[in-house]
């Protein structure tokens, strides 16, 4: 309704254009109204215009029916090409680029971003026909016995607003928050290290920690956050610092640097089906090559750690904004 009237510029027009009575159409835009909190029409004059309100609305309404109205068409692309699930943050611009050139089942692939407790049950429904779980870290072993670990890893990175204009990567020891010489110190002066949900295996981990407990970093550090939105809101208000996927920190506009004395990575579980073996098409390089573009993955074989002798810099020396 709105958007007809939008158009015309006219209840009545509108109303001709729906097949309605005048009086609905006013209502509904009405009730529009009262919902958003704003005016949307200027009804001063004997022809009804926009307000800015209306005219910042307006976009995002012909969006909302443009999708609404390709919902059918979404729907027959169903039987068109792979429909592959992955539970982690996707980059649109990526996806496009990575899928532009490779085939399954003859078709583009398409990749569909889902919760990771999801991707089973769609699989078993034939809603999707493959799936890629990265999972995050001290995660237990597969037991689901379509799932099958991959040698791909996506690594965490440390993200900040205070490594704003910096580039490069950071040593682990840098997150000790305590300048040099000083021992442990109160655990009140170190930094603060959020870490999502999905990596709360972490501190039950000793194969990921012992690297870290022996750069300094206290345990008491480590603190895993309720939500992926939590983590980012205590970034941006206090300055501390979050590990997370170089994706996801793309994702929230934060700032970000690798580690290069520690690995810390979510491996890779692939999960097929009677009507995609989804490891076994990615033993074609090409496939492999754009699935690890759009997860954001490496080869576990290759080492993302930089064998070097850092010098130790207190990482509160980074400027904040």
């Amino acid at each position: 309704m709105f958007r007809a009237v939008a158009e015309h510029e006219s209840f009545t027009r509108a109303a001709d254009e729906l097949s309605l009575a005048q009086p609905p159409i006013s209502r509904g835009v009405a009730d529009l109204e009262k919902h958003l909190g704003v005016r949307l029409f200027d009804r001063s004059r004997r022809r009804i215009r926009l307000t800015a309100a209306g005219r910042a609305v307006l976009p995002d309404v012909l969006e909302i029916l443009r999708r609404i109205d390709g919902l059918a068409e979404a729907a027959g692309r169903r039987e068109e090409g792979t429909l592959i699930g992955v539970h982690g943050q996707l980059d649109p611009a990526v996806l496009v680029a990575a899928t532009r050139d490779i085939r399954l089942g003859g078709a583009v692939p398409r990749f569909l971003p889902t919760e990771s407790a999801a991707l089973d049950d769609l699989i078993e429904s034939g809603d999707v026909d493959a799936g890629l779980d990265v999972r995050g870290l001290g995660s237990a072993l597969p037991t689901q016995r379509r799932r099958q670990s991959s040698d791909l890893v996506v690594d965490l990175v440390v993200a900040s607003t205070r490594f704003s204009g910096t580039e490069g990567t950071i040593g682990a020891a840098d997150l000790r928050g305590m300048p040099p010489g000083m021992g442990f110190g109160r655990l009140a002066d170190r930094e603060t290290i959020a870490i999502l949900p999905e990596d709360a295996g972490l501190l039950h981990d000793s194969g990921l920690l012992t690297p870290l407990v022996a750069r300094g970093i206290h345990l008491g550090q480590l603190r895993v956050t309720d939500s992926e939105f939590d983590a980012v809101t205590h970034v941006f208000a206090h300055g501390s610092v979050l590990l997370c996927t170089a994706m996801t920190a793309r994702a929230h506009s934060l700032p970000y640097r690798g580690l290069r004395d520690v690995e810390l990575a979510r491996r890779v579980e692939v999960i097929g089906s009677g009507s995609c073996d989804l490891l076994d098409e990615m033993e074609s390089p090409e496939v492999r090559t754009a699935i690890s573009a759009i997860i954001g993955a490496r080869s576990q074989e290759h080492s993302a750690v930089t064998p070097v002798r850092d010098a130790y810099a207190d990482e509160r020396l980074y400027p904040r904004p």
